[in-house]
């Protein structure tokens, strides 16, 4: 959680948050691609409504930034741009609520890459990566999964992590 709230708070400092282009995805269970391809890993499956963080266009593909920090991929015919202003939900106790459902996320994805594929002494540097790719792919995961629960669109996540770091929430 740290490394993505350091990564949020210097995209909230550098980048203009307003009018950035998103993309809308418009099918259901649209994949989510490692990379631009048909052929690569589906991370997992947006729904219609989800907003995504547009990073560039790669032929066929949006190449969109999920709440790991990771570029992931999404067929330019299943979406569309649209402009998007990130609020917060104006209830402290929802934010709160989404908060701890996305470190509770977090720690599912950790836990779950650690029993895939073990960190133990003596790991090499494969196994680490090995270990945090997965992590990263089910954290991506498992926090789309919280904000479609909450029905809030991901681009929240930064504002949100900072705003719970600015808070000191704990759980």
């Amino acid at each position: 959680m740290k490394k993505e709230i350091l990564f949020f708070l210097l995209c909230q400092m550098f980048l203009p948050l307003i009018g950035q282009k998103y993309v809308q995805v418009m099918k259901t269970g649209t994949d989510i691609r490692f990379s631009p391809s048909s052929s690569s890993n589906i991370i997992t499956q947006a729904k219609i409504g989800n907003i995504f963080e547009l990073s560039a266009e790669k032929g066929d593909w949006y190449e969109i930034v999920m709440t790991s920090g990771e570029y992931r991929y999404i067929k330019k015919s299943d979406c569309h741009k649209v402009n998007y202003i990130i609020e917060l939900p104006k209830s402290e106790q929802i934010c709160r609520a989404v908060f701890k459902a996305l470190l509770d996320a977090e720690d599912k994805a950790t836990a779950e890459a650690d029993k895939r594929y073990p960190v133990i002494i003596g790991s090499t540097e494969k196994d680490i990566h090995k270990n945090l790719d997965f992590q990263s792919i089910l954290d991506d995961k498992y926090k789309l999964e919280v904000f479609n629960r909450f029905n809030l669109q991901p681009p929240l996540y930064g504002k949100l992590t900072l705003e719970g770091a600015q808070k000191k929430w704990k759980f």
